[in-house]
């Protein structure tokens, strides 16, 4: 008995081996039998919760990479909508302009803006627009809604603009539907001024502003802006008229330079 004892101890690895080995030609040869069938599907039923962590990681690994597919296909849809917005407004500005452009005798380059920002004491911007597309100084330029300023320096290919936010900026105005003139300049934001108009004058509020023929630069009846405020002057002999323009000077990227008077 000791004896063998003995030998199990010094022999039990390769007699479980054997044993092993033995059972697995057993199962073998018995796969096709029902009992083995169903021992089999028992024995995986059993063991079907040791698979269900290596199923979620899959499941993880596929949804990721399906994320980072839905993340790209969603950007490049971001980007056509934008770039369709873009367009649209871009659409619109110019059906804008056209219906403008039927109503003054003057012919017109369109540029974009390519800087902005002040220069000595100048609130300005820089075009792409130069002589060579037949811009020269004073000429005017508007955006869609009305008139945004006039070119105060040209080269080959770049023009800079004059903004009317610009303090030293004057243009002769006139508010209809009266024809009263006067002179505009600058207060803040999209706000100007109108002075020197008569104390007699019968300005009503959201009346029209539009350049007058006493300018030298703009030619006559060009959109400025609307009336949103009347007040007499500090020696109470003439009217200040607050004035809206109707072009928003922060949100401009194109711009259209007026050529020559028909």
């Amino acid at each position: 008995m000791l004896n063998s004892f003995k030998f199990l101890k010094n022999y039990k690895d390769n007699l479980t081996l054997a044993i092993c080995i033995l059972l697995s030609f057993l199962l073998i040869s018995q796969s096709n039998k029902e009992s083995f069938n169903n021992f089999r599907l028992k024995s995986l039923d059993f063991f079907s919760f040791l698979y269900s962590p290596f199923n979620w990681i899959d499941n993880q690994s596929f949804l990721i990479k399906r994320l980072e597919v839905l993340s790209q296909e969603n950007l490049k849809l971001n980007l056509e909508l934008n770039l369709l917005k873009n367009q649209d407004i871009e659409n619109a500005r110019l059906r804008d302009f056209v219906q403008l452009k039927e109503k003054v005798s003057i012919d017109f380059i369109g540029a974009d803006i390519l800087s902005r920002g002040f220069i000595s004491n100048l609130s300005s911007v820089l075009v792409d627009r130069g002589s060579i597309d037949g811009v020269k100084v004073n000429f005017p330029v508007m955006s869609s809604k009305g008139i945004i300023g006039k070119v105060i320096s040209v080269s080959d290919n770049v023009s800079e603009v004059q903004l009317i936010s610009d303090v030293n900026f004057r243009m002769s105005v006139k508010i209809l539907p009266d024809e009263v003139e006067g002179i505009l300049r600058w207060v803040n934001d999209d706000y100007c001024e109108v002075f020197e108009v008569k104390r007699t004058s019968e300005v009503k509020i959201q009346d029209i502003v539009l350049s007058s023929n006493l300018s030298p630069f703009f030619p006559e009846d060009l959109p400025v802006g609307q009336v949103i405020g009347i007040y007499d002057s500090t020696d109470k002999t003439s009217k200040i008229l607050r004035i809206k323009l109707f072009s928003d000077l922060t949100r401009i990227n194109q711009v259209f330079i007026g050529l020559k008077n028909k």
